[in-house]
């Protein structure tokens, strides 16, 4: 039987979640104003990105430097998570597929994993140089198991 987590940290959580949730409308809300005429959903491919990036500099440089106990799930259960969408990815290329919209469904969907990909890699290294610099040592064991700490 799994356990609910302590007061504090689902608090934290949702915290982050709410942070992020508010993040990723506002960046809809500023890119995707055609989006109901089978134009490009660039507002949900520029939050997974970003997001992605943002979860490789947090994993390796930003999380060494504050250690405290509810950080991590505010950040990375919390924010990164509400604030990226495979959900909102996966409707928004069924609807392009319902329009026979091809070439823009083919681009979105390219960019977003190769993209998500790419960008999550460049955060790692940048966040792992910082870190480095900074004498920061970096668990990468640790960064994929956020879910232990909870």
């Amino acid at each position: 039987m799994a356990v609910l987590a302590a007061p504090s940290v689902l608090m934290a959580i949702a915290l982050g979640a709410a942070v992020g949730a508010l993040g990723r409308e506002t960046v809809a809300a500023l890119l995707n104003p055609h989006l109901d005429s089978g134009g490009f959903p660039l507002g949900t491919l520029v939050a997974n990105l970003s997001g992605a990036f943002l979860l490789g500099l947090m994993a390796t440089w930003i999380d060494g430097l504050i250690r405290h106990r509810l950080f991590r799930p505010f950040w990375e259960s919390g924010l990164i998570r509400s604030y990226t969408t495979l959900s909102t990815f996966s409707l928004e290329g069924l609807s392009l597929i319902e329009r026979e919209a091809w070439g823009v469904f083919v681009t979105y969907a390219l960019l977003s994993i190769g993209g998500g990909l790419l960008c999550i890699t460049m955060g790692e290294r940048l966040g792992g140089s910082v870190a480095s610099a900074h004498g920061i040592e970096v668990d990468d064991d640790r960064r994929d198991r956020v879910e232990e700490t909870l």
